[in-house]
């Protein structure tokens, strides 16, 4: 790369116009050459109806993205949208220039502004996502095969009952799982399947959802060093039956605890009984 101002020649993410995304498939193949053939027909037919594909463009060509998958989500009782963040890719050559950053910047602030309160992912490595204050929150969960086998509504009851935190069933959903399990036959099952990590990205509208056992009012210094509207002092008024946020304006007397977005993230998920078996 020639010298000078490296950010002033850094591309500029963007989302693919629904008519482009399949162009990003050529990456993903290259990307991810262990998904069969099948499952990228299955990926590309059916998870790119809905999703936002964030790219970068280089030298004429898609060298990195960032796949956003929509979900309907049943956090403590509420419903609320949140993205699964998949398909993070770069071409081999165009990797450790501050690409994939780029995009996952971009990416959070963007749920920030239109009040997604979180987003998770399933990472290939810890180490990868942790500088963007995601954090552990639960591990993959195989349903009971009686209950893979009920329809949107009983799956819905019974996860009701058991969880906190599930993504919601519904047509898309069910239709979206069938041709995906119908892509996967006659492929081996991972031995395991790795744990999922979030992040905070609408600190109030999170707070919000999140129900303490006892009632108490708190003010939260939140540090978020991507998304301004997280980074702060909060007011948290919370019991078992209401939850208030708000952010201040003002620096208040006191501070009750003090914390990055992730750990603030690790605290209200770690009181949530997590139901995620998701694989895209």
């Amino acid at each position: 790369m020639p010298e000078g101002n490296v950010m002033d020649q850094m591309p500029e993410p963007f989302y693919l116009p629904s008519e482009k995304k399949k162009c990003s498939r050529a990456l993903y193949e290259e990307v991810f050459a262990e998904d069969s053939g099948r499952f990228v027909d299955f990926y590309y037919t059916y998870k790119t109806r809905e999703n936002q594909i964030l790219a970068l463009e280089q030298d004429g060509m898609l060298v990195s993205m960032l796949h956003l998958n929509p979900y309907r989500m049943i956090v403590n009782g509420y419903e609320t949208p949140a993205n699964y963040i998949v398909a993070v890719a770069t071409k081999k050559e165009y990797r450790h220039q501050g690409y994939m950053r780029l995009l996952m910047e971009k990416a959070l602030k963007d749920m920030g502004e239109q009040g997604i309160p979180f987003t998770f992912l399933m990472p290939a490595s810890e180490k990868i996502y942790a500088p963007f204050d995601f954090v552990w929150i639960c591990s993959y969960t195989s349903l009971p095969p009686r209950v893979e086998r009920m329809d949107a509504d009983g799956q819905n009851r019974y996860l009701a009952s058991r969880y906190q935190v599930f993504c919601k069933r519904d047509r898309t959903y069910m239709e979206n799982l069938a041709a995906e399990r119908k892509a996967e036959e006659g492929e081996a099952a991972p031995e395991k399947m790795p744990p999922f990590m979030a992040r905070i990205t609408d600190v109030c509208q999170m707070l919000r959802m999140a129900n303490t056992r006892q009632t108490q009012s708190l003010y939260l210094r939140i540090h978020d060093p991507i998304i301004s509207q997280n980074d702060g002092w909060f007011f948290w008024d919370a019991s078992p039956e209401y939850s208030r946020a708000e952010k201040l304006l003002y620096q208040p007397e006191k501070t009750d605890l003090d914390l990055t977005v992730g750990e603030l993230t690790s605290l209200i998920f770690g009181s949530f009984r997590i139901c995620l078996s998701e694989v895209v």
